[in-house]
């Protein structure tokens, strides 16, 4: 009877043993590592290069703030003349103060002219042009390795035409700025130390 039992018994288990299929590693359906660590996992974070301790929405995608900076000036002359007049002082002035404000800044000064006159002539003029107001800019203070210069000469016309007017609108030397600033805005954590100014 004993023997019944110890085999009633070992049969069972000698039975579980073999029909139990070897453990196997589990895959993850969709991969949970944080590559920015920003705590969006990669398989939903649309903003892979967020910046580290950026506030972030459920994308991953940073709460950035954009400050444009947008300054142009745009100068007329007389016929045949690369002399700027008075009346652009106060443009010149703002430009300046605007280009010295921002070091990482250049400017390019295109210079212009009419198609009255020789192509080379009006290459030189348009030049001169440019060239009287990187040094009226220098004048206020704008370093020269902050402004460049290129003649056009009659080649990029403002207008079309053959009239006084025309040509008027066409002499002239132009200059624009633009610049984007990136904020990030970042979050808080246990970690960060506020500091009280009393």
């Amino acid at each position: 009877m004993k023997k019944w039992m110890m085999l009633a018994l070992v049969l069972p288990l000698s039975a579980c043993t073999l029909t139990a299929e070897p453990e196997q590693d589990t895959v993850a359906e969709y991969d949970l590592t944080d590559i920015d660590t920003d705590g969006v996992i990669a398989a939903r974070d649309n903003c892979l290069d967020s910046v580290s301790n950026s506030k972030v929405d459920n994308d991953g995608c940073g709460d950035k703030t954009y400050n444009a900076l947008q300054q142009d000036i745009i100068i007329f002359f007389d016929h045949d003349k690369s002399i700027v007049k008075p009346k652009y002082n106060s443009d010149i002035n703002k430009m300046a103060a605007f280009i010295t404000k921002n070091p990482n800044l250049k400017l390019l000064l295109e210079g212009h002219a009419s198609k009255v006159g020789s192509e080379q002539y009006n290459l030189a003029l348009s030049k001169r042009r440019a060239e009287s107001v990187r040094g009226a800019l220098i004048k206020d203070g704008v370093k020269n390795s902050q402004l460049e210069i290129i003649g056009y000469g009659e080649t990029k016309p403002l207008l079309m035409g053959d009239d006084d007017q025309t040509a008027a609108e066409n002499r002239r030397v132009v200059g624009a700025l633009t610049s984007i600033k990136e904020d990030v805005r970042l979050r808080w954590n246990v970690y960060s130390v506020e500091k009280n100014d009393e």
